[in-house]
């Protein structure tokens, strides 16, 4: 009995402080739900703004029809570099076909509606369908290199200048491509260098050489141009 006189009491004094001052009690609980429903609120927007961003990355800003031409571009060129990483020349055939092919179909027109761009674009992309033009008429494998390297080049300046956002792009550097003491570049999609000019079946270095090289710049305008929206 005194247990539960105690907690009676206890009651009676909660429920007359609470009548004695619901001037103030009321107040702060319409604060407190006021308070919680800000909160939660702004967290859903906050969620939203960043979902949209993340969304955003994936847009491209180029037109379906100039992705669509370019995507088999760079898949050649990624089967000619893997050819000469191999050395075998029958994919390098192949490879600089299809490269030319695909070129021949690109949807260049699709940039003309940035003049400067499209402008600038045709330079690199003309050099471009020359040294494959040359590429696939030398003989050996050595020459073919050489031509691949300005390939190489160009198809590096071209993608820099039109602001290429399928993929990150890292352009390769071998400081001793060629004789041992010249560099030669490439593109390729991951950090770590599968050289093409040294391979895997160099007749001195064999494939001990075939990491050497290091991304001499990286192209990477997905992520750019969307903190840019």
């Amino acid at each position: 009995m005194i247990i539960v006189n105690h907690y009676g009491c206890c009651a009676l004094i909660l429920q007359k402080f609470l009548q004695m001052n619901k001037k103030i009690v009321i107040p702060v609980l319409l604060a407190a739900i006021i308070v919680a429903a800000w909160f939660l609120f702004f967290n859903k927007k906050k969620a939203e703004v960043v979902d949209e961003k993340l969304q955003a990355i994936t847009v491209s800003k180029h037109s379906d029809a100039f992705n669509k031409s370019i995507s088999p571009v760079m898949t050649a060129y990624f089967a000619l570099t893997t050819g000469f990483v191999n050395w075998d020349t029958v994919a390098v055939a192949k490879a600089s076909a299809e490269l030319k092919t695909t070129l021949d179909s690109l949807k260049i027109t699709e940039l003309q509606k940035d003049t400067v761009i499209y402008e600038s674009a045709l330079g690199p992309l003309d050099n471009i369908k020359t040294e494959l033009a040359g590429l696939i008429g030398d003989e050996t494998i050595e020459k073919k290199r050489q031509d691949f390297n300005m390939v190489s080049q160009n198809l590096y300046d071209f993608l820099r200048t039109i602001r290429y956002d399928n993929s990150k792009l890292y352009f390769q550097e071998c400081p001793m491509a060629f004789d041992d003491e010249k560099p030669g570049n490439w593109l390729s999609t991951e950090a770590e260098s599968n050289n093409p000019y040294l391979g895997t079946k160099h007749p001195k270095y064999g494939s001990s050489m075939l990491s050497c090289g290091e991304p001499k710049d990286t192209l990477n305008f997905m992520l750019a141009d969307t903190l840019k929206k």
